[in-house]
């Protein structure tokens, strides 16, 4: 029956670019060319560390993170999945490494059924040869970053995350990478790097899939 229906439910609602939302299959050409970029290099304010992150941040390009993240529209999860490969890559093919995902707030993988940053990083590892080890935690409550500023950011996120595990040698896992969907003001990361350095790690690097105009290219 569903198959049946399925042509019939198309024509009354079209399908649409979970991008630009005009009609379409899939992710239109228009809005996959933003994220066929080649990844840039954004270093962390106050940190050694260095992001490379592939799309610029743009109304087409929230549409799909949020599709993916909020709804788990398929074609939008590989266009993340490929621009987090293709920075992974450009961080050095023939490493094996630790891909540490950045954690939801525990409230929000209730509402969405899912840890959407554990699932991409799943994608990311089997193609990349790496592994993922969820070792970072939301320790209390932090409110919504989306309408804070930079510095109101960096306050809400002080001491947020804890670094845990069930290996006493943390030290000894393969190099640290942290995956993100997006990097905004750079809060997020440096809190993860902060967690992180309470247990001895130290990232060589981390990786996201947009970057906004926040960020400072090296």
């Amino acid at each position: 029956m569903r198959m049946f229906l399925s042509p019939l439910l198309d024509l009354v609602y079209p399908k649409k670019c979970p991008g630009c939302h005009r009609p379409s299959l899939g992710i239109c050409e228009s809005c996959k060319s933003y994220w066929q970029c080649p990844p840039v290099t954004i270093v962390l304010k106050q940190s050694k560390v260095s992001v490379l992150s592939v799309a610029q941040y743009r109304n087409e390009v929230r549409s799909v993170l949020l599709a993916y993240k909020e709804e788990g529209e398929g074609e939008a999860g590989k266009v993340l999945t490929d621009a987090l490969i293709k920075a992974r890559l450009a961080i050095g093919s023939n490493l094996t490494c630790t891909l540490v995902p950045i954690p939801s707030n525990p409230k929000s993988i209730r509402r969405r059924g899912r840890d959407f940053m554990m699932d991409l990083c799943t994608v990311v590892a089997i193609q990349s040869g790496d592994k993922v080890l969820p070792m970072l935690r939301v320790n209390r409550d932090v409110k919504d970053q989306s309408k804070l500023d930079e510095k109101q950011r960096s306050q809400n996120l002080i001491g947020a995350f804890d670094c845990y595990s069930k290996n006493p040698h943390l030290n000894l896992i393969s190099p640290v990478i942290l995956v993100d969907d997006l990097l905004t003001t750079g809060s997020t990361l440096r809190e993860a790097v902060r967690a992180l350095g309470q247990r001895g790690l130290v990232p060589i690097g981390a990786i996201t899939a947009a970057h906004t105009g926040f960020s400072r290219h090296k």
